[in-house]
């Protein structure tokens, strides 16, 4: 089976673009910034302070679409399930060797972990995602013999 990643980050294409925009505007930012400062006279006026401007806002832009981007909500896979849900100050990684039932609800689901009974909330989650993640935890749990059941 392949592996199920659930994010919500901005897709490539648009991140692409955003890259192409502040590229340009840095350039054309230095270059004014530059122009400036290169006089015989240096003056800091409202065209320097505009390319410094337009500078920190390119690299704001650049950080925004590569570093600053979420981490995935679930990763699925016959090994482990991660989840990270940070709203819920979640952040689990089990094993299906630890899982011993699974609860599938609307919007929940519930795994027997270690005798320990463990609830997650999976409301953040789009439907189309949803349906496709209990899907899958079925799947898993028919191939790795846990009884699950809806609840």
């Amino acid at each position: 089976m392949t592996e199920l990643v659930i994010k919500y980050a901005v897709s490539n294409k648009i991140k692409l673009q955003a890259l192409i925009v502040s590229i340009y505007l840095m350039i054309i930012s230095l270059v004014i910034a530059v122009g400036e400062m290169m006089k015989t006279v240096p003056e800091y006026g409202v065209y320097f302070f505009i390319g410094v401007v337009g500078i920190l806002i390119a690299v704001s832009l650049i950080v925004s679409v590569t570093i600053s981007q979420p981490k995935p909500l679930v990763v699925l896979n016959n090994e482990v399930l991660s989840l990270n849900f940070p709203r819920q100050r979640l952040r689990h990684l089990i094993s299906w060797d630890q899982v011993s039932h699974i609860g599938i609800g609307l919007s929940h689901i519930t795994l027997n972990i270690d005798e320990q009974l463990q609830t997650v909330d999976l409301e953040v989650l789009k439907y189309q995602d949803l349906k496709v993640l209990k899907s899958r935890l079925i799947e898993i749990a028919e191939a790795k013999d846990i009884p699950y059941n809806n609840i």
